[in-house]
């Protein structure tokens, strides 16, 4: 009787170390720095308000958060998954990486100064030399309207100035109406298409400030009757422009280092293809106040500024462009409505920097 009891014991201590073994071996490979990151991070077009490649749940599209905002989220998500057994997209689990990107130190003007009132002389000095050339042909994929210039005004300036105003282009992802600013009233009995038109005109005025050809600016949720965000346009349209120019540099928002679900998956959908080789040059830009969470063993950081007034005044009115009232021209400023602080911020920069971020390899980032 005791050797049975032993063996029972002994089966049950077994039981334990197994169990206790299995969830280590989990918890490790979560937190491997080694371990593969398409793994370790949920895709993110596997977001719920993403079906097939298109945005069923055009009210999460509302607003991007705050840096705590968005730490708090992440934080939350990160908790549940833990209980369904999965590990959520987490920026390396909010964790500073242990060779991070510079901090990008962005100020707020003195009170009382905005876009219109602000007046700042660049550096003459040119730095942006030292970035990777582009490719003939320069695509900028903003998902939002305010995205090409907030987050790439002087990238695409400088595409302009080296590669000529024919040879980039400017596709825009999504209508943008998704937004909370359209739950006020006067929009009630207005369809996707009249709520774009508002968001649209101050896009085209700020393109239009940037030197983007009319003709070289897309609209590619249009391509579909319903005005839906459709990720597999934006695959579609990636690969006619890669067949059709040859020499193309694609600049996007991150897969990863990014606080909006869109902006992830708009990412994600051409580093897919970035990966298996049907786009040769991909690059993302990024937000300031994300930048120190990115690996820069992993990641080549390309900042670029204007060097000189003009340039300076072509973004100033670009980010005024998103300011601008006029009702008759169906212009509300929604914009800068929504997020002010983003555009004076960038115009008190006298360099107007913007940061893009190229990955060194296609499996981690």
């Amino acid at each position: 009787m005791n050797y049975g009891r032993n063996k029972k014991g002994l089966f049950v201590v077994l039981c334990v170390l197994l169990c206790v073994g299995t969830f280590f071996f989990i918890e490790n490979i979560y937190k491997c720095p080694n371990y593969d990151c398409l793994n370790q991070y949920s895709n993110a077009l596997e977001d719920k308000a993403i079906k097939n490649g298109v945005v069923v749940d055009e009210s999460k599209d509302k607003v991007d958060l705050s840096e705590k905002k968005f730490k708090e989220g992440v934080e939350k998500n990160k908790k549940i998954s833990k209980k369904k057994n999965m590990h959520y997209y987490t920026l390396d689990d909010i964790n500073l990486p242990k060779y991070a990107m510079p901090n990008a130190f962005v100020h707020m003007p003195p009170k009382g100064q905005n876009v219109d009132t602000i007046d700042k002389t660049p550096d003459p000095i040119d730095r942006n030399v030292v970035n990777k050339p582009f490719g003939k042909y320069v695509i900028f994929y903003p998902q939002h309207q305010d995205d090409e210039v907030l987050w790439a005004g002087s990238t695409i300036r400088y595409a302009v100035n080296t590669r000529g105003a024919d040879h980039v282009f400017i596709a825009l992802v999504s209508s943008g109406t998704g937004h909370k600013f359209f739950k006020q009233k006067m929009f009630k009995n207005m369809t996707i298409k009249q709520k774009a038109e508002y968001r649209n005109n101050e896009f085209l005025a700020s393109c239009k400030a940037l030197g983007i050809p009319r003709k070289n600016i897309f609209f590619l949720y249009e391509r579909r009757p319903d005005w839906k965000t459709d990720f597999n346009i934006e695959r579609k349209f990636a690969l006619e422009m890669e067949k059709k120019y040859k020499s193309v540099t694609h600049i996007t928002h991150s897969y990863k280092y990014d606080d909006h679900f869109m902006h992830r998956a708009n990412g994600e959908t051409l580093y897919k293809l970035w990966q298996k080789g049907e786009i040769k040059d991909l690059r993302f830009y990024i937000k300031p106040f994300l930048l120190k969470y990115v690996n820069a063993s992993l990641n080549t950081l390309n900042t670029y500024s204007v060097y000189d007034k003009k340039d300076y005044e072509m973004i100033k009115n670009a980010c005024k462009a998103y300011k601008d009232v006029y009702p008759k021209k169906k212009r509300l400023g929604i914009g800068y409505k929504t997020d002010y602080m983003s555009f004076d911020k960038l115009v008190y920069d006298r360099d107007e920097k913007s940061y893009i971020i190229i990955q060194n390899n296609k499996k981690r980032g």
